[in-house]
Parts: C-alpha cells; structure tokens; sequence
C-alpha cells in the first residue's frame, strides 16, 4: 500500500484506547451529578500522577507503551469533563428528577431503590441508572404513589414509586 494511503497511527504502533463514549439524546447537555464530577476529577488526578511516575522509569518499551495508554486515559477524561454540566438540586424535592434516588415496588413484591444519574456514571450493577436509560424515563416528573408502567425485556411491568430522596451536596 503506498504510505500515502496510511494514518499516522498507522506508523506509531500506538495502543489507542477506544472511548466508549454514551450517545446523548440530540440537543441535551451531558449533565452529572456534583459526586459523579468530583470522582472523575479525581481519577485523571490519579492519571495525571501516574503519568508523571511514569516519567521517571527508564524502561524504555514498557514505559512507552504505559505512558501511551495513560495519555489516551487523560484524554478522554479530559474530553468528558469538558462536556459535563453539574445538575442543580430540583426545586420541588417531591417529583423524581436528576440525581433522586427512588424507591420502587416491583409487581413481584420486591423493593429497590434507583439513583438517576448522568450517562458518564451510570452503573447498573449499583443501581445508578442513566437518566436517558427507558426505566429513568419512565420515572421522571413522577411522585411517591404514583404507578408507572415499564416495559421489561420480559414483558411490561407496573411498578408502584415509593418514595423519592435526594442526597445533599
């Protein structure tokens, strides 16, 4: 292939770090919560330290292939922090909104509570749900009492709110 044809990259043997990166609806800012900001703050913090360790080893391949990764890492938190709006505590503290941890009862009995966070903290494993995620959708501008159907993959569901908190900065 003529070099004509190849990327920089190409040449570099750069490891570059793909950013998965949530698609957000059109015209939205990418908001967060105050905690969610502040723990991305703080890991390029650690990034940003761990590159500068970096820079003092004298292992040549390693250290390159390393810093590379670390700068690719620096990067794309430096991009999502630059694109984070921190939401504001809603005034009525009684309608489900960003950032409201919400507790709901499942048609089978069972309770769980539900953060509404931002698309860069999301966590299902933990219940932080993305507010663009279709069960959040379901739950916005609603309040405790209030039933919500909710379409599962296994079928459509009721689930009854229970209560709405939201934590204080």
């Amino acid at each position: 292939m003529s070099k004509a044809f190849t990327r920089e990259s190409d040449d570099s043997g750069a490891e570059e770090i793909p950013s998965f990166r949530p698609k957000l609806p059109p015209g939205t800012r990418n908001l967060i919560t105050l905690e969610g900001a502040d723990r991305l703050k703080e890991r390029l913090k650690r990034l940003l330290e761990q590159k500068q360790a970096l820079a003092t080893k004298n292992d040549q391949p390693t250290a390159e292939a390393e810093q590379r990764k670390l700068e690719s890492g620096i990067r794309n938190l430096q991009q999502i922090l630059d694109s984070v709006v921190v939401a504001e505590m809603p005034a009525d503290q009684q309608k489900i909104a960003f950032g409201a941890t919400v507790t709901v009862r499942h048609g089978s009995g069972e309770e769980e509570a539900y953060r509404i966070v931002g698309v860069e903290e999301s966590d299902p494993d933990h219940n932080c749900i993305s507010w663009v995620s279709p069960l959040a959708r379901a739950l916005l501008s609603r309040r405790a009492g209030d039933k919500v159907r909710f379409r599962t993959p296994a079928g459509e569901e009721e689930l009854i709110i229970l209560g709405v908190h939201y934590s204080s900065p």
